[in-house]
């Protein structure tokens, strides 16, 4: 069984990445489809994440809090981008900030945005392998694919 490095840095199995559904999202009016108020919504938490700054920035933040100063080094992105792209991953309600001194300490306010991370990331590289196994290459084994092979191998 292959595994798959999720968004959140943690293994999954494709056993476990399948979509869950939330009864908001299944149940809608089959005639109407969804409402427009809850359809912006749902946008916009959408557009929160298709910043690669703002991926990079959660991505830091699933080991725990950090201040600005880690995120810039992390993210590789400039002060002034960071803070811009921690302003509105905050006011989308993903991120919390808490003062501790002069510093700021930024931390996941909704984890279930790792769980859709982790539904594309896996769906990414699902489409990735198939594309390569097209073209006859051989995928590259991410580093937790390749620890994992390691660990299996050892138990045998």
């Amino acid at each position: 069984m292959t595994s798959r490095v999720t968004f959140s840095g943690m293994s999954s199995t494709p056993a476990d990445t399948g979509v869950m559904l939330s009864p908001l999202w299944k149940e809608h009016d089959a005639e109407h489809g969804f409402a427009d108020p809850l359809l912006e919504l749902i946008a916009a938490r959408f557009r929160l994440l298709g910043e690669p700054v703002r991926l990079k920035i959660l991505a830091a933040l699933a080991t725990g809090e950090r201040n600005v100063g880690e995120l810039v080094r992390l993210s590789g992105a400039g002060q002034p981008n960071v803070s811009k792209h921690l302003a509105a991953l905050a006011q989308g309600g993903l991120i919390k900030r808490h003062k501790v001194g002069t510093s700021i300490y930024y931390a996941v306010a909704d984890p279930a945005v790792y769980t859709l991370c982790d539904v594309v990331c896996a769906s990414v590289q699902q489409r990735i392998a198939q594309e390569a196994q097209a073209l006859g290459i051989e995928a590259v084994p991410s580093p937790m694919q390749k620890e994992q092979s390691v660990t299996e191998h050892r138990q045998l």
